[in-house]
Formats: C-alpha cells, structure tokens, sequence
C-alpha cells in the first residue's frame, strides 16, 4: 500500500503528517493483532521524502513514479515489523514533532552507497513541533486501548455531528494528562483541523466558577491573562464576529461572554440566559469543524460547572461538541450521578499499570538501569507512571544516573529512594484536599503501617465504630486506601494504603511529637488488646517503641 502527501497541493508539513500516519498505522495494526489472537500481526512502513513524477487524471485519480517511489519501498522492507523508518530529508522536517533513533545506514538495491536512515519512536509535540516538552518525555505505554477509545469517540461525534462527553477518572498520577497530551497531538496532525480548548478548574481564588470555561474562550480570542480591560474586550468582539456569522446573535452574545470573562460591570444575569450565550459560541464554531473541549481537575469543578457541561451535552445534541473532562475519584463524591443516564456519555476508569507496562515504561525512558534499582523504583511506584517517572527524573537531576550513548548507569550507590519533591507535592495536596476527619484518619493509619485493622484505628483516632465506617468507605471511594477482605478472620479483613508514598507523605505531615504520641498510642493498644499473642507482635511494639524515641528523644 502506498500514501503520497503533497499532491496536488503541497503543505508545509506534509511530511510529519506521514510520519504520524505512519506511527498510527503500524500502531493499529499491532493492537488489531492483540485483540484477535495474533500477536505476531505487525505492519512496517517507509517514508521518504523528495521530488516524484505526478499524474492527476480527470477523475482525481494518479500515478506517482520515480526513483522516490522505489527507495521508499525499499526503506520500508528494510523497517522491521511494528516499525517506521524513514529517511534523511523526513527527519529534518519533522524532528521537532517526532523522535527518533538512529538506525544506521542501509544498503539498499539500486544505490551506490548506504543510505542513512532513522526509526520514528513516538509523536512528541503538536503540529511543527507546538507545546513540545523540553525535557525527556517518557513513553506512553499501557493505555493504547483507552486513547483508541477517546479516538473513536471522538470521531463517532464528528461524523454524526453530536455532542458527546467522556469522563476519565483516576488517581493522581495514573495518567489522565497523558493521555490527553496524546490525543491533542493526534488531533493536531489531522487534516480537518478540529479546533481545541483547554481549561483548568481550580479548587480555590475568586471568581473561580467557571474559570476552565473562561480559559478556553480566552485562548480563543486570544486574551492573555491580566489584558488591560479595553484591548481585552476588543480582542472578544473580534472573536465573536469570526466565529459568530449572524450579527444580531453577536450583539446579544457579547456582553455575556464579558461577563464570563469578568469584562462587564458587575452584576447579576439569569443563568440560564447566560449558559445559552456561552453555548452559543461552541455551537458556531463547532457548525465549522468539530470543537473539543478539555477540562482538566474536573474534581475541583464548581457545582455551576458541572450543570454548564450537562446543560450542553442536553442542548446541543446535534453538533460536534466533544467534552472530555479529566478528575480524580473526589469528582463522584461532589456529583455520584456525574453524568448518569445520558446516552452521549462514556466514562473512562484508568487503572495502575501492569507490570509489564511499568517495565516498557523504564526501557523506553531511561534504557540500561540496573536491575535491583528498576524493580525498587518498580516497587514503589505500585502501578502509577508519575512516580516512576518523578523518581527517575530526581535521580537524574542529582548525578546519580547519567545517559551515555542511549544508555543510563549509576555514578554511584542509591542506598534510599527519597519522594522527590514533585511527588510530595503533588501527594500532600491531595492530602489537603480530604475532609479534615479523613486526613487525621490518614495521618493515625500511617503510624499503624502499610496496612491495619479497623479496632487498631478506631484506638488511635478515638472514632466510635459508626463515625469510623463513613470515612474509612469514602477513602475506599477516592482511593486513597483498600480494603483487603478475609471473612475468616475476625476484623473480615484489614485496610491498607494503595500507595506505599501516600502513607510515607502523611506520617511526614505529622510533627515529631505527634509521631511519638501516636506510636506510644499504637503500643498501648497493643499491648492491651487481649487478641494478640505478646511473643508474635513483640517485634512490631519494639519497632514502635524505637519510632516513637526517634521522634523525640527528649521528650
């Protein structure tokens, strides 16, 4: 099979786009092979670009020739199965969206001197490069069938031109901006040019409640934040009048798209009235290519939020409006029946990664690490790729792995795997973010260990059976902690932490007296409770007892 680009009218960057479709080809075809049994089902492709003779006949239909033609086959029967390679001229176009490797150079037949060529790895930026990272991106491994779902959804919307809203739902760090990183950069190598918003909800700050919306109808008009109010409001008109044809919808959209984005004097308009604007503009533009809209946080979103994004999933069945709203598990405690009942409704649940995947994500990202440092890294990451990732990433910013010729290795001995301070961060709000009955009963559990029972608990915090049981099943709801069932023992089981360094975060959280309080409480129960056998736990109060010294020695 054969694709040509550049005929009959060139664009400048036609030759990522073969690249891409490359990479999406040989992609599909391997997933194809994993769902119906044939795992050794692969495709290969070659892409070259130059000058080929061109004929166009009266139907739209060619005939492309030429020594072009035939190198290109012959680079793709070099490739290896699952493989893309291409050649000198395409890297150089393409390599500030696509990364590469090396892969040598090629007798070819027909060629006096081998020809150099390289493999295309992964998609690694927007069209020419936009919103690129600058630093080392590791893989996407693991979700090939979440994003192939988003994909098809996607375009389902915008081939029966209906609104359709797909939530995705998971932890931090599991993956969710990943994966909407990877679906922006497949949307942006698209021929149709879908047109893209993207808002953040924020859990606190004034005027708040419809910032992500806010975000995207800036991005749109082109407002940078903190515009003086006069060049601000004209870049809106501007924008309305592009995308709004009819002049009279314009004039009464105007001032309550000001509104939304803070412009108008302040005041109070009915909401309905106000929503009915707002979609107006997503409507028109989504009457000219499919529109999509991400908001990112979603579990910070207001309440008012929540009812703008239903209100267009109920109003504007059919245009191609394709909302994607990314939230960690809080989100369905603030709304259970998030999107519940609706027909153009897909929620997505993003779970750890096997393991499998966590060791193709270290190959693909940091290829030659020690063996007993992976699976410590593995270890603690439990599934989700940003720890992995953020601990590499601090082991590389301290010298203590270093790259060399495609290869990393240790400059010296990691005798402990600190949190990196992202990670910390990024765990301790979270912390923040729970009741503050549930972040005390995290800080008591993480005296207790990686897991313990329901009376040992209830001892530390002093939470009756009844108050207990509402917490402990809305942390078991955000995921925060498990619950390991065992009918046969007398607790029906014990809890535990899902993450090894959320429980590391919240036992930092306390003060050093507060940890002594604790471990004593911890011995204290112990040693009282006429269920254990003192020989067979007289490790785990020692260990308490040694804790609770280095806290605070002289108290």
């Amino acid at each position: 099979m054969m694709a040509v680009w550049g005929t009959p009218v060139a664009k400048e960057d036609d030759a990522e786009r073969a690249v891409r479709t490359a990479l999406e080809l040989t992609a599909a075809v391997a997933a194809l092979g994993a769902e119906v049994g044939a795992p050794d089902l692969r495709a290969r492709a070659g892409v070259l670009t130059g000058e080929a003779a061109v004929t166009l006949g009266a139907t739209g239909q060619g005939m492309v020739a030429g020594d072009l033609v035939n190198t290109a086959s012959r680079i793709q029967s070099a490739a290896a199965p699952g493989t893309v390679l291409v050649g000198a001229a395409t890297k150089r176009s393409t390599d500030a969206a696509i990364a590469y490797e090396d892969a040598g150079a090629h007798e070819l037949k027909g060629k006096a001197e081998p020809v150099p060529l390289w493999r295309a790895l992964r998609v690694i930026g927007g069209r020419g490069g936009a919103l690129r990272s600058t630093g080392l991106e590791p893989p996407f491994v693991g979700r090939d069938r979440d994003l192939r779902l988003v994909k098809e959804l996607f375009h389902s919307s915008a081939e029966e031109r209906k609104a359709h809203l797909v939530s995705v739902i998971g932890i931090g760090g599991i993956g969710k901006s990943r994966l909407s990183w990877e679906f922006f950069k497949y949307i942006d190598g698209l021929a149709e040019n879908p047109q893209w918003h993207r808002g953040r909800c924020l859990p606190y700050g004034e005027g708040v409640t419809y910032w992500a919306l806010a975000e995207m109808v800036r991005m749109r008009a082109g407002i940078a934040e903190g515009e003086e109010q006069s060049q601000a409001l004209a870049k809106l008109q501007a924008a309305i009048r592009e995308h709004v044809p009819d002049p009279e919808e314009q004039r009464w959209a105007e001032p309550r798209l000001a509104h939304l984005l803070g412009l108008e004097e302040p005041g109070t308009r009915d909401r309905e009235d106000l929503f009915a604007a707002w979609r107006l503009l997503f409507e028109r533009m989504a009457e000219r290519a499919p529109t999509i809209m991400v908001f990112e946080d979603m579990q910070w979103a207001d309440a008012s939020m929540m009812d703008f994004i239903e209100y267009v999933l109920e109003w504007s069945r059919s245009h191609p409006l394709f909302v994607l709203t990314l939230a960690r598990p809080e989100l369905m405690d603030r709304r259970p029946n998030w999107g519940a009942g609706k027909r153009n409704f897909t929620s997505l649940y993003l779970e750890p990664l096997a393991p499998d995947a966590m060791e193709e994500l270290l190959d693909g990202f940091v290829p030659g690490l020690p063996a007993e440092l992976r699976g410590r890294i593995l270890e603690r990451a439990e599934g989700v790729p940003l720890y992995a990732v953020e601990t590499v990433r601090m082991l590389l910013d301290r010298g203590l792995v270093v790259g060399e010729a495609n290869r990393y290795r240790l400059t010296g001995p990691v005798e402990t795997l600190e949190v990196p301070e992202t990670l910390h961060a990024l765990i301790a709000a979270r912390l923040d973010g729970l009741a503050v009955e549930e972040r005390r009963l995290i800080q008591d559990a993480s005296v207790l260990g990686k897991t313990f029972t329901r009376a040992a608990l209830a001892s530390l915090s002093g939470f009756g059976d009844e108050q207990l049981e509402p917490h402990l099943t809305s942390l078991i709801r955000k995921e925060v902690l498990g619950l390991q069932a065992d009918p046969r023992s007398p607790e029906r089981g014990q809890y535990g932490f899902l993450q090894d360094l959320m429980k590391r975060v919240a036992y930092e959280t306390l003060s050093m007296r507060e940890r002594k309080a604790r471990h004593l409480a911890a011995v204290a129960y112990l040693e009282t409770e006429s269920g254990f056998d003192q020989d067979e736990i007289a490790e785990v109060l020692v260990s308490h007892y040694l804790e609770a010294y280095r806290s605070a020695p002289e108290a």
